[in-house]
């Protein structure tokens, strides 16, 4: 019912962490792993998934990360299509909670609440991306739960009908920025969001464009590319609109 990516750039020991909570879990809702090596790395030890199918996936060079999930969507035959990040920790199964939020059939892409490794909630579903937000999650950051507009993209659970009918992650997107736009265009076509608050995961998260030059180059590429695209003002004029509606209804009682 559910196919997951997983893409390793070479993190192949943090990837395995992923991997063997699947192995002891063994989520009855998960039926495939496309697991993509992004980089050179060894073979995978033997691992015993049960019932769920582990698909490998090697590059002979490096794609982004929007590439590398479309192209394991390739290969996804079902209803769900999960992108998972390799720095991922799985406490408990939160496929069931996951899979009962699209009964809502609006419902295009659910995600868990995500938690840093010291159990706090990280700020995973915000409002549009602009400058001012971008400031204001600086000073105060908060997670919006089922009220945000886009969600972060370490753990994304799509209705596999929605995925295909965006025609998945822009590919112009290398790095960051990928999950903001997809959210932008589900919500364009008709889709609606959604935050599970009773689902569950920790994220690992390694923060590598904090410390690397190419990847702060790569956020910021993405950051203005967005911002100059046609998504991100449909969206916003798609926002005001709502807003100014809401002050004329409240206005008029």
């Amino acid at each position: 019912m559910i196919c997951l990516s997983v893409v390793s750039h070479g993190q192949q020991d943090i990837a395995l962490r992923f991997l063997r909570a699947l192995a002891e879990l063994r989520p009855l809702l998960v039926s495939q792993v496309i697991y993509t090596c992004n980089l050179p790395e060894p073979d995978l030890p033997p691992l015993e998934l049960g019932h769920i199918r582990l698909v490998t996936l090697r590059n002979l060079s490096a794609k982004g990360f929007s590439e590398n999930h479309n192209a394991a969507f390739k290969l996804c035959a079902a209803p769900y299509f999960g992108v998972v990040n390799p720095d991922i920790l799985l406490p408990s199964d939160p496929f069931p909670a996951l899979v009962e939020a699209f009964e809502d059939t609006s419902v295009g892409v659910v995600a868990p609440v995500v938690a840093s490794p010291a159990l706090e909630v990280e700020n995973t579903s915000r409002r549009l991306y602009t400058p001012f937000e971008l400031l204001r999650q600086k000073l105060r950051p908060s997670n919006l739960g089922e009220h945000g507009d886009w969600l972060a993209g370490m753990f994304l659970l799509f209705r596999s009908r929605a995925f295909r009918a965006v025609k998945g992650f822009d590919e112009g997107y290398f790095l960051y920025i990928e999950d903001v736009d997809i959210c932008t265009r589900l919500r364009l076509a008709g889709w609606t969001l959604r935050q599970c608050a009773s689902a569950q995961v920790i994220h690992d998260a390694r923060k590598t464009s904090h410390r690397s030059l190419r990847y702060t180059v790569w956020h910021l590429r993405g950051m203005f590319r967005y911002w100059r695209s046609p998504t991100f003002w449909r969206y916003r004029r798609l926002l005001l609109d709502r807003r100014q509606r809401h002050a004329g209804g409240r206005g008029a009682g």
